[in-house]
């Protein structure tokens, strides 16, 4: 049951992810949830946006007035949605949606406080390849970036695309290379990490698409408290390739609340693994080596 604690505006249920799903998010960066908030909600959802349903907020924020709602709800932040008890209930702490969240944030996770609303007359180019503003590289999770689909957003609605595994470093791509398509049907919601590397898709078809972006945060610190998988070992688990395994375990050694810990000694060492293997890489549990280098300060890619 998804609790929520109306002073420090938290959310607390119990974790959905076991850990092959958590390693997953490490390495690919996103999380899709499909059709998951009834139809009831996501109409509703859109009359609100379109301005054909009136608010009805729980409470004005101090420091805020009527006039101020009314300018916030006609803008592409109308972040006074967040105080709509049916929304806030329903979406923002939806079942699904939020035992992943706590899987990946711990408990007590905080709720949105910007809603940000991408909508777009259809048909539309795709926006240039980008990294949203002010992110940061690094093994830390510490809030994550949830989208929220109120309609059913097929490829020729122009989803969001993004880049697998883009996470972890910045990148670049030319305006015709092509990454993921989240097409998704209404109710869906894309979890990502907050640094990946994303654009709004070409759309061909005719019509207004709307989609909300907001972020969860992180107030416990972290450590291993989801789900097990039986099957799951640290040591085996498949961590990615060359060049990346190094960034994806040392995110999922942080989760774990084990950080500070976490030591590689390059080359052909754990985490890397292949499946050719006769046995399981060298270098697991190490105290003495190296981190990756975050930064990229280093061409090797490694750092003290």
């Amino acid at each position: 049951m998804t609790q929520y604690n109306s002073i420090d505006k938290t959310i607390d249920c119990a974790p959905t992810l076991n850990d092959t799903q958590v390693l997953e998010f490490c390495k690919n960066g996103y999380l899709i949830l499909e059709n998951v908030v009834s139809e009831e909600i996501n109409r509703k959802t859109i009359d609100y946006l379109n301005g054909d349903l009136q608010p009805d907020p729980e409470y004005i924020p101090n420091g805020l007035s009527e006039k101020d709602f009314e300018g916030m709800r006609h803008s592409h932040e109308p972040s006074i949605l967040i105080l709509e008890k049916w929304f806030r209930e329903n979406v923002l702490m939806n079942n699904a949606l939020s035992g992943a969240l706590r899987s990946l944030l711990g408990p007590n996770f905080g709720l949105p406080v910007l809603i940000s609303a991408h909508s777009v007359e259809c048909p539309s180019a795709a926006q240039p390849w980008h990294h949203d503003a002010d992110s940061v590289f690094g093994p830390e999770l510490n809030y994550l970036e949830t989208f929220y689909y109120p309609q059913d957003s097929p490829i020729e609605m122009g989803p969001t695309e993004i880049l697998p595994g883009s996470h972890i470093s910045k990148t670049t791509l030319d305006y015709d290379e092509s990454g993921l398509l989240a097409a998704v049907p209404a109710g869906s919601f894309v979890i990502h990490h907050q640094s990946i590397f994303h654009r709004r898709g070409k759309s061909t078809g005719s019509g207004k698409r709307h989609m909300l972006k907001y972020n969860y945060w992180r107030t416990s610190e972290p450590k291993k408290d989801w789900l097990d998988d039986p099957e799951f070992d640290s040591q085996t688990a498949n961590y990615g390739g060359h060049n990346e395994a190094r960034y994806f375990a040392h995110m999922f050694y942080w989760l774990n609340g084990k950080g500070d810990e976490y030591r590689i000694i390059g080359g052909q060492a754990w985490p890397w693994s292949i499946k050719h293997q006769i046995g399981p890489s060298y270098g697991f549990g190490k105290t003495k080596g190296y981190l990756p280098d975050w930064r990229k300060n280093n061409s090797d890619g490694y750092t003290y």
